[in-house]
């Protein structure tokens, strides 16, 4: 195994002790290591997966108002926001047939060092059409890092653990939502908004030095794999197809969410007019707090393991269930109504994650679970994308309540549930 014998476990030993005291659930793996995993290599995976979700969860806020600042429009804001999420739609695909054809260890370690460069690439950027290069750039390569961790973590867990394991994951990537913002404010204070990328760049390179020399190889090169070869029969598989179905309509569900919340929060009265725009973002980041939490708390609770033992349909519709009851607050309630609605999304989240990333674990042989997660990727990012578009256009076309639209795309994926289960 490359990247783990014979190295000094200490700086990794505070961790590792925090990792197996939640019982992380790693085993055998099979084929390229025989032996479980060290704690090192744990805890490395672990450590991975939160640097590859942190850099977008701080990024987020600024890029809107950094593109204005390049002289951007409307228009070119609004690209801005969206190359991220058009590369990775791109790059996940990719990232998958790379990471099964060259090996997960080659491929993960490529996209976390060009990750901080990339995000780098923003403060060098002096133009509006440069800053969107640098979004491409950071698409490209939070798409292939997020599909190649997956697969991964998919290969580093023992049947019967994967619903767990891909659990935590949700849970660290939660955690790293949480944590996001609060890095940003902090930079932003102490050196203004253009240092938020380079100091962002510094902190991941600094993360990689201890790292990347940990990571597992948890398969080896596949020459034999070429890139049209296996797609179809992935999309064959059942328990996929309800996995690709349930993230995508929930997915949609929470872009709309995050789009619309606080148009609601802003109709809303306190004493008599409406509220202002501090207090409006103050609630907003209060209410997706909650989301967070609670999303983690599920994740991390035993019904993160129980697509191992029932498969992803039960859970994934109970999730989606959560999902449309949530909806439903929002559309008709408010005041401490939307509170309860975004603890439901929280559980429908903490649900539907862990079964769905868990079925393409258990769906997927090791040489095709790279293309597998490139599959749940694609369906994940496509339906964050297109939820908020779509409700917003039929919002300004018919004055239909986006979260109306965010019931139809639920419904539909439940509808997708039912019939995958019933061939």
């Amino acid at each position: 195994m490359r990247g783990t014998a014979g190295s000094n476990p200490a700086p990794a030993t505070k961790l590792a002790s925090f990792a197996l005291g939640l019982g992380l659930g790693f085993g055998v793996v099979e084929q390229v290591q025989n032996h479980p995993l060290n704690s090192r290599a744990r805890v490395a995976i672990y450590a991975a997966v939160f640097l590859a979700f942190l850099d977008n969860f701080v990024l987020l806020p600024v890029i809107a108002p950094r593109a204005a600042e390049l002289g951007g429009g409307s228009l070119a804001v609004g690209l801005a926001i969206a190359a991220y999420s058009f590369a990775n739609l791109i790059f996940n695909l990719l990232g998958g047939f790379l990471a099964d054809r060259f090996g997960r260890r080659r491929i993960v370690v490529w996209a976390l060092v060009a990750s901080p460069l990339a995000i780098a690439s923003y403060a060098w950027a002096d133009s509006i059409g440069g800053f969107l290069a640098a979004r491409l750039l950071h698409g490209a390569t939070g798409g292939v890092l997020a599909t190649s961790l997956l697969a991964m973590l998919g290969d580093a867990s023992s049947a019967g653990t994967r619903g767990r394991v891909l659990g935590q994951a949700g849970a660290i990537i939660g955690l790293a939502a949480l944590l996001g913002p609060i890095a940003m404010g902090a930079i932003i204070m102490a050196a203004g908004l253009p240092a938020v990328f380079l100091g962002l760049a510094a902190l991941l390179a600094i993360g990689l030095v201890p790292l990347v020399p940990c990571l597992p190889d948890t398969l080896p090169v596949s020459p034999k794999i070429a890139w049209g070869q296996g797609w179809r029969k992935l999309l064959a598989d059942p328990r996929i197809r309800v996995a690709l179905v349930a993230i995508f309509g929930f997915e949609a569900a929470v872009g709309i969410v995050a789009g619309f919340l606080r148009t609601i929060l802003t109709a809303q009265r306190g004493f008599g007019e409406e509220l202002g725009p501090v207090v409006v973002t103050t609630q907003s980041g209060m209410l997706f707090s909650l989301f967070g939490l609670v999303a983690i708390s599920v994740m991390l609770s035993p019904w993160a393991g129980k697509v191992d033992q029932q498969g992803p349909f039960r859970v994934c519709m109970a999730g989606l269930v959560s999902v449309a009851g949530a909806l439903g607050l929002l559309w008709g309630g408010s005041g401490l109504w939307i509170w309860v609605a975004m603890l439901l999304y929280g559980v429908g989240y903490g649900l539907i994650f862990p079964a769905a990333a868990g079925a393409i674990a258990i769906a997927t042989a090791k040489e095709e679970r790279g293309r597998g997660n490139g599959l749940f990727n694609f369906f994940f990012d496509l339906g964050l994308t297109t939820g908020p578009v779509v409700a917003g256009i039929f919002a300004y076309a018919s004055s239909v309540n986006p979260f109306v639209t965010g019931l139809c795309f639920v419904g539909l994926a439940v509808v997708g549930l039912v019939v995958n289960v019933r061939k």
